[in-house]
């Protein structure tokens, strides 16, 4: 005999209320009931809600009713021979509430976890198959978003494919912006839906003919708000005493960071493999993983004198990130910088003017690395190492405008006119 059971997976003031429908030992279904309730209303004795309200009384009486449909439809599907299974109790719920049936893939979350789970077949911007770690992990928390968005918003009501239209852009673009969220944070969101949804279309599920028209949005940093270690903050780095073994081992991949500019999961991967000797000068030969690109950076005299007793040991990028700001804290970095800083776990960054150790992250290196050495190095040989794929995106992003450049030319020519 199949029986019925409510209950709540969350504590929250939105809980969803599932149903687990009990077949025999083996076939167990759960799905969502489409109805919400605030746990501290909840009867987990009785496993329905509590009745002091008369809203709570009403959603009782709905949920008594909704047993009796399925154990109706449960002896209707057997008696014609139907698969019992979660689709089948899905489509039964949406019955019972007069919903039109939605298939999986019509919902965005469910979309996006497809996506994700075809990653290795999907073509990534190298125009190669297989999505890198990075953009698989932006996607997750993407979904992860959607989400939060469809528990505050939609009282966890799942977002079909078809109703994201412009007006459902522009207000999951300004939810975002007043969870505090960055301009290039914001724009990711965008151009993921952007990318489900037309990824949708092509297995012919149903968008909006809007989503076309979306746009992306993107920030331009000001020179201000471009984060580096100069010249004499690196030394103030290396002549700090750090008591902490692991302090000291962040350091010397901060410090070879800055003199060689690869983003931070480039930089932890080097290997002895990787070092090598190009006609009597020391290399690091590596492939870069966001871009694919082959480079080979000359190893300076400061970074060989940071690898005489050999590369520091292996950490991940989220503990380097905690180190470094650590270093840079006890290495006194503190001059007031723009930037963004995570002021509570799990909560989104906060744009505003911090000490300069609080948000130095593993991209300081490469972008230190650009920053100090333009107009000491050529600007297409740093081009090459940064692997930025134009002298626009590369000024910009060391905070420089083509005037600086044009100014950088004129003082080369005025070394070479005969005096």
């Amino acid at each position: 005999m199949a029986t019925i059971k409510y209950l709540l997976q969350s504590k929250s003031e939105t809980s969803n209320i599932y149903v687990r429908y009990s077949i025999d030992r083996k076939t167990v279904l759960k799905r969502k009931t489409g109805y919400v309730i605030n746990a501290k209303d909840w009867s987990e004795d009785k496993a329905l809600s509590k009745t002091g309200k008369e809203d709570l009384k009403v959603l009782k009486s709905k949920l008594e009713k909704l047993a009796i449909f399925l154990n109706n439809s449960y002896n209707d599907s057997v008696s014609k021979g139907i698969e019992l299974t979660g689709e089948w109790l899905m489509l039964q719920i949406d019955l019972f509430n007069n919903k039109v049936p939605v298939l999986e893939l019509d919902v965005l979350t469910t979309y996006i976890q497809k996506y994700i789970d075809e990653s290795n077949y999907k073509q990534n911007a190298k125009k190669e198959l297989g999505l890198s770690k990075g953009r698989i992990q932006n996607l997750k928390l993407f979904k992860n978003t959607i989400l939060r968005y469809e528990t505050e918003i939609f009282k966890s009501k799942s977002i079909l494919l078809k109703d994201i239209n412009l007006s459902f852009v522009e207000k999951y673009k300004t939810w975002l912006f007043d969870k505090g969220y960055s301009v290039n944070y914001v724009g990711k969101n965008i151009a993921n839906i952007k990318t489900i949804c037309l990824d949708a279309s092509k297995n012919d599920i149903e968008i909006s003919t809007q989503i076309k028209s979306v746009k992306g949005l993107s920030e331009s940093k000001a020179p201000e708000d471009i984060v580096f270690l100069n010249d004499d903050e690196q030394q103030a780095i290396k002549d700090t005493i750090l008591k902490r073994e692991s302090l000291n081992n962040a350091r010397k991949w901060l410090l070879l960071g800055c003199l060689i500019g690869q983003r931070g999961g480039d930089l932890l991967n080097i290997t002895e493999k990787n070092i090598k000797e190009l006609n009597g000068m020391k290399i690091i030969e590596l492939k870069q993983q966001k871009t694919g690109k082959l480079v080979a950076i000359p190893l300076l005299p400061e970074a060989l004198e940071i690898l005489t007793n050999g590369l520091p040991y292996k950490i991940s990028l989220v503990r380097f990130n905690e180190y470094i700001k650590e270093v840079c804290q006890i290495a006194e970095i503190n001059i007031p910088t723009n930037g963004r800083e995570k002021l509570k776990a799990n909560s989104p960054t906060v744009k505003g003017v911090f000490p300069k150790h609080k948000v130095i992250s593993s991209h300081v290196c490469r972008r230190s690395f650009a920053t100090n050495f333009y107009g000491r190095i050529p600007t297409p040989i740093l081009m090459n190492i940064t692997a930025h794929g134009t002298e626009r995106m590369f000024l910009n992003y060391i905070g420089k405008t083509t005037y600086d450049n044009a100014y950088q030319m004129l003082e080369y020519f005025s070394k070479l006119a005969p005096k």
